[in-house]
């Protein structure tokens, strides 16, 4: 089976504390995991090593991960001096740069919106043109980081809505970091929970599309992911 991703025995220390503990485990390509835990469970940091933004940590153990790869965080992190279209096609040179630029901002439904600056929008819109800007750039392995946290409940809905379409439509890899179960289980195709730097638990989730929150299996999912959390659901 091809992967898009492989850990081996993957451990990042910060000083004396381990903050992931001989991780191992494979992401195909086109899948969609999501990875779940209580704050300082090592969700980030362990993004932050398949991103290769760790070099201040201590290392040891093995990954592979593609070389075109996008990285989408909680804040949208945009240049407030660049329109969104220069926000998009930051850093790329080829021709065709802008068209594809115009086409990825016309996916995440911001047609139109190419010269306005990022003060002009909305939180949400801000995320669709960080979600444009990654996309634009094909990647095999999209890294998310909690990209909805911020936002209000319903924009939140109508971007997991969104990031479910554009990934259906461009099949990246992903791997979603979230503390919201019920978000997991609305997108990912796999969720993983981590506790203490280690992966306590990998639950592949067999419901089909659109995912409605009302529905038994999805209850029996949460009820799972919550007792791996160490949630008692009967409180």
């Amino acid at each position: 089976m091809s992967v898009a991703i492989e850990v081996r025995a993957l451990s990042r220390r910060f000083g004396q504390r381990t903050v992931l503990d001989n991780l191992s485990f494979c992401i195909a390509p086109g899948e969609f995991v999501a990875l779940i835990g209580k704050s300082g469970s090592g969700k980030s940091t362990l993004l932050r090593a398949l991103a290769e933004l760790d070099a201040d940590a201590g290392r040891s153990g093995e990954l592979s991960v593609p070389q075109s790869r996008s990285v989408l965080f909680q804040d949208s992190r945009l240049l407030p001096w660049e329109s969104v279209l220069g926000n998009v096609t930051l850093g790329l040179h080829e021709v065709e740069a802008q068209a594809s630029a115009k086409a990825a901002l016309a996916t995440v439904g911001l047609a139109g919106r190419e010269q306005a600056w990022p003060n002009a929008l909305s939180g949400g819109e801000q995320q669709r043109v960080a979600l444009a800007r990654s996309l634009v750039r094909r990647p095999a392995l999209l890294l998310a980081d909690e990209p909805f946290g911020a936002l209000d409940a319903l924009t939140r809905l109508r971007m997991q809505s969104l990031l479910h379409d554009v990934v259906r439509k461009h099949r990246p890899a992903v791997l979603l970091v979230t503390h919201d179960v019920e978000e997991a289980l609305v997108l990912a195709d796999r969720v993983m929970v981590m506790d203490a730097g280690r992966i306590v638990l990998d639950r592949q989730i067999d419901l089909s599309h659109p995912r409605r929150r009302s529905e038994a299996g999805f209850d029996q999912l949460r009820g799972e992911l919550l007792s791996a959390l160490g949630v008692d659901t009967c409180v």
